[in-house]
């Protein structure tokens, strides 16, 4: 398969800015990434290890994407369970015994706040250790070069049309500023949001609208 790159150019014609394909590649499979229910977002994802292979406690979440899911080991098993969320209002009561929101090995939680220097950071209690490590599962936003690739690690296949398509559309419409000619590209644009449309609805990312007065 062609890469990303030709495939826009067979869609719309020569364009060569390439800083400008890979960012409209990039961003289209941001969108589409959170348009997507849980399963497919499952194949977006990675895995952010605590205390594995390091020494980290928190995970700071700058340039990451949606938390997915937490766990931690329970009580040195060798298996993980899954930490709940906590609002951080109640972050320092997960070390109060006495309170309803005491973090245990067996019942652990998480939430997410600023540290200490500002930065987004996920914290877990109890804090992960060498024999009680944390796994964060994770939204990775993927970066597209057009020139370079025709599939994109860590998306869905069946999706990466949908993101050519994007990408498409934002230069067109580049097009239709830099070059104000309304009557050539605008309906080049309307053509390319529709099929948009129509994959988004084909691959059920949204839902086909009805005709008003229809049940």
């Amino acid at each position: 398969m062609a890469v990303f790159k030709t495939q826009i150019q067979d869609i719309i014609g020569d364009f060569d800015d390439d800083v400008a394909i890979n960012q409209f590649l990039t961003d289209g499979a941001k969108e589409l990434i959170s348009m997507m229910p849980p399963e497919l977002k499952q194949k977006c994802s990675k895995v952010t290890n605590l205390y594995i292979g390091n020494t980290d406690t928190t995970m700071d979440l700058e340039g990451a994407g949606e938390i997915l899911y937490v766990t931690r080991e329970n009580a040195n098993s060798g298996y993980y369970i899954g930490c709940r969320e906590v609002n951080p209002i109640y972050a320092d009561s997960a070390n109060d015994s006495s309170s309803l929101h005491y973090a245990t090995a067996t019942d652990p939680v998480y939430w997410t706040e600023s540290n200490s220097s500002g930065n987004p950071t996920l914290f877990v209690k109890p804090t992960p250790d060498a024999n009680q490590p944390a796994k964060i599962m994770h939204i990775l936003y993927p970066s597209v070069v057009g020139s370079d690739v025709s599939v994109i690690a860590n998306f869905p296949d069946e999706l990466e049309y949908l993101v050519v398509l994007y990408a498409a559309i934002k230069i067109v419409e580049r097009q239709l500023i830099e070059e104000e000619d309304i009557e050539l590209y605008t309906p080049i644009i309307a053509v390319l949001k529709q099929d948009y449309i129509q994959g988004l609805q084909h691959s059920g990312l949204v839902q086909a609208q009805q005709p008003q007065g229809a049940k």
